[in-house]
């Protein structure tokens, strides 16, 4: 069998090759090396004897062309180090650190060191303090106690499965708070770190997604792992890696579902069973937000097993937005993505009962939807923000649905004729937001990050849509006819112009506004009214 080239210092070696003389004096020099004698029969000179030797001692100490994560991953590696794979990865120092025979560092014990020496426990009680006055009301699905049970298992070390969940878990909710709560280009606590908070939240991530990565599959996941990637999805979100994002949203309902807490014996403790069943409604909203916005499938159905939502008064918030998305089934989200075929008109070929079974399943989603939010119950302005922004984006999307299925009319709302089946609907939907978050501050539709950007550019895209077909002085005089309605009660003579250059300078204000859907508005504007 041909002997493979070795490896030494870089530079191959071939035995078939002997160095010359020169080359192996100069070895006899530095090596302070006698040159054996030849023995009795053997006709070689003794520099030949000498390369012989050389070249058995280098057989015997010859270690594997490839780098340890290369092995680790059984991945073709590259002579050169670093090697082009830790490259790409960014892990060309992991790539030049090689383990001794005797001294294996395990992929997740370097992992979780890097971690912990990145995570100071100063920043973590900084980011949880933040966690919990911003993200808190909107994701509570982490409490000061499971928290502190957590920072106890990450003493373990990384011999421990549990401590590296730990560990991970923390990191990950800390790269979030920097990514979506924290000002990007500042500095938190000034001195406690030495990079912004992007490029810190970054390096966290980075470093929660690694380890994530060495975890071994199971079929009898743990919560701090359904927990983890629902938390990395989140980052991916907030970053706007809207492919990775769905990966990791998937995963994590995924395992909710193999977690299965309502039947899993060791889910009897009280604080496991709740954080659960507030991590299923979590992951519900946020499944069908991102199914409706890029029309993916959904995985968690509400059945008579589906968790009770809780009784914690400052929880109202969360679970009015529950409520939100409980009617959006998977039917609808079939008929919005158009994933099943179904009448889109009610003339031939399809039936008119099945255009008007569709009409009366659309009516009940929009009455539920309108009336989810109770007036009367105490929120935060956070909670404000992000209710109030959904409910209109859902509105919008019922319009643009029954808009495709042919529902609309041109007419103008009468007594007979409710204004949602109108054209011009999105008008009535911007002035309702607009009246309702313009004494919000701006943070408190900030911090729930890209995705509440996203939906208030689709109503504010409706709006362009019906604008460049309805002059806006004839809509302003209907506004003006129609204060004395009651449909129109209490609303303002603002014209809608107003309206959507309040939604325009609103979006820049928020995380990825200025930079991109601003300028997808603007254009959309040019192309719809290019006067």
């Amino acid at each position: 069998m041909q002997q493979s080239p070795l490896v030494d210092g870089g530079h191959s070696i071939s035995p078939s090759v002997s160095p010359s003389p020169t080359s192996s004096s100069a070895s006899h020099q530095n090596q302070n090396q006698t040159i054996p004698a030849a023995r009795p029969g053997d006709k070689r000179s003794p520099a030949h004897a000498a390369a012989a030797e050389l070249d058995s001692r280098s057989k015997r100490a010859q270690v594997s062309r490839a780098c340890q994560r290369c092995r680790n991953l059984r991945r073709a590696c590259s002579e050169y180090r670093p090697c082009k794979r830790c490259l790409d990865q960014g892990l060309g120092e992991q790539c030049l650190v090689q383990p001794g025979p005797s001294l294996h560092v395990s992929p997740q014990s370097t992992a979780f060191q890097r971690m912990a020496e990145l995570l100071p426990l100063t920043v973590v009680d900084y980011c949880v303090g933040r966690f919990f006055a911003r993200l808190y009301p909107t994701i509570p699905i982490m409490v000061p106690e499971y928290i502190a049970q957590l920072k106890l298992a990450a003493r373990a070390g990384p011999a421990s499965e549990a401590a590296m969940e730990a560990q991970c878990l923390l990191t990950a909710m800390c790269s979030l708070v920097l990514l979506q709560v924290e000002e990007p280009e500042s500095l938190f606590l000034q001195g406690l770190i030495s990079e912004k908070n992007a490029a810190y939240g970054q390096r966290l991530f980075d470093g929660a997604l690694a380890a994530h990565g060495s975890f071994a599959r199971s079929s009898n996941p743990s919560l701090e792992l359904c927990l983890l990637t629902f938390f990395l999805y989140a980052c991916h979100g907030a970053l706007l890696h809207h492919s990775q994002a769905f990966l990791f949203l998937r995963e994590s309902t995924t395992l909710w579902l193999l977690l299965r807490p309502c039947g899993n014996p060791s889910s009897s403790s009280t604080s496991f069973r709740f954080l659960a069943d507030r991590l299923f409604w979590t992951l519900l909203i946020s499944e069908r937000s991102h199914a409706i916005r890029y029309r993916r499938p959904v995985t968690l159905q509400i059945t008579a097993e589906t968790p009770s939502p809780d009784d914690n008064p400052s929880l109202a918030g969360f679970w009015t937005l529950a409520a939100l998305f409980r009617p959006l089934d998977t039917w609808f989200i079939s008929l919005a993505t158009q994933s099943i075929n179904s009448p889109l008109n009610p003339g031939p070929p399809h039936p008119p009962p099945a255009s008007q079974a569709i009409h009366a399943s659309l009516t009940y989603i929009e009455r539920a939807i309108k009336t989810a939010i109770n007036p009367t119950i105490p929120l935060q302005d956070t909670q404000k923000a992000n209710l109030r922004v959904t409910q209109m984006w859902l509105r919008i999307i019922l319009w643009q649905l029954r808009l495709r299925l042919g529902h609309l009319t041109t007419e103008e709302a009468s007594p007979g004729l409710s204004e949602n089946l109108t054209y011009q609907y999105p008008l009535v939907v911007a002035r309702d937001l607009t009246l309702s978050t313009h004494h919000l501050p701006v943070d408190s539709i900030k911090v729930h990050g890209v995705g509440l950007t996203e939906k208030l550019f689709d109503i504010a895209s409706a709006m362009v849509d019906v604008l460049a077909r309805i002059p806006i002085a004839k809509e302003g005089a209907r506004v003006a006819r129609e204060v004395g309605n009651d449909s129109w009660a209490g609303r303002s003579r603002s014209n809608p112009e107003d309206d959507l250059k309040y939604l325009r300078r609103l979006i820049t204000q928020l995380p990825g506004g200025k930079a991109i859907y601003d300028e997808l508005l603007r254009k959309h504007l040019q192309q719809a009214m290019p006067g």
